[in-house]
């Protein structure tokens, strides 16, 4: 896919800006469309890790589609990342991302996985690792969403972070028919990928990178966004 085709937000930034590796782990709800999102805005280089497959519930709030039910996620994923832009590289693993090969993280590292201990794994593994650029993640509940945000070389974001993470058995589950609202993850997506997109933007001007580390978004009783 030529330049052309991102001109009209090159000003801000442009597929020559977004070389950096965007490593996906976790390609359901969230994952699925910060990866396609990224892609539109002009990265082309992934890294993606699920075991999961498209489940046909997961078509209203993933990127998917019915012929990709039944189909590993990674491998839908891929499909759908290339169908937009051919030039979409994908490091595919069809597995979850555990202490053994966490060690390989890099690039922008987005957290999208569904339980709080892999996040904890994830972000000790990102934590003063100089292959890391960014780290991004987002938490859904049906009305309520947030995008966290840490640089990998401050403990003090790595461990506010860490902090604020429940453990699993502390987490009530809600009613299946008001888990996931297919219109706050598109939001919460795009505003994940635009703050990954200011980090680049501030890399290709040298410039220090300036972020909120939370931002809340609710939809009780109408959006309200909240950052700090």
């Amino acid at each position: 896919m030529s330049r052309v085709s991102f001109l009209r937000h090159a000003g801000c930034v442009s597929p020559e800006d977004l070389t950096v590796p965007v490593v996906v782990i976790g390609c359901g709800a969230v994952g699925s469309h910060v990866a396609l999102m990224a892609a539109k805005m002009g990265f082309t280089n992934f890294v993606l890790y699920d075991k999961d497959v498209v489940e046909e519930h997961n078509l209203p709030n993933q990127t998917y589609e019915v012929s990709h039910v039944g189909m590993n996620k990674v491998e839908a994923l891929t499909e759908v990342l290339q169908r937009f832009n051919p030039e979409v590289s994908v490091e595919s693993h069809i597995e979850f991302l555990t202490e053994a090969n966490a060690s390989a993280l890099r690039g922008f590292v987005v957290i999208s996985t569904d339980n709080m201990e892999s996040r904890k794994l994830i972000i000790k593994a990102a934590t003063l690792n100089i292959s890391v650029d960014g780290i991004f993640e987002a938490r859904l509940g049906f009305d309520y969403g947030e995008v966290n945000v840490a640089d990998p070389l401050s403990v003090e974001d790595c461990d506010n972070f860490t902090n604020g993470l429940k453990d699993d058995k502390d987490i009530p589950e809600g009613p299946c028919n008001l888990r996931i609202c297919t219109t706050l993850v598109g939001l919460v997506s795009s505003y994940l990928v635009h703050q990954m997109c200011a980090l680049a933007a501030a890399k290709k001007e040298s410039q220090p990178w300036t972020y909120k580390r939370k931002s809340v978004f609710n939809l009780t009783p109408t959006l309200q966004h909240i950052a700090f």
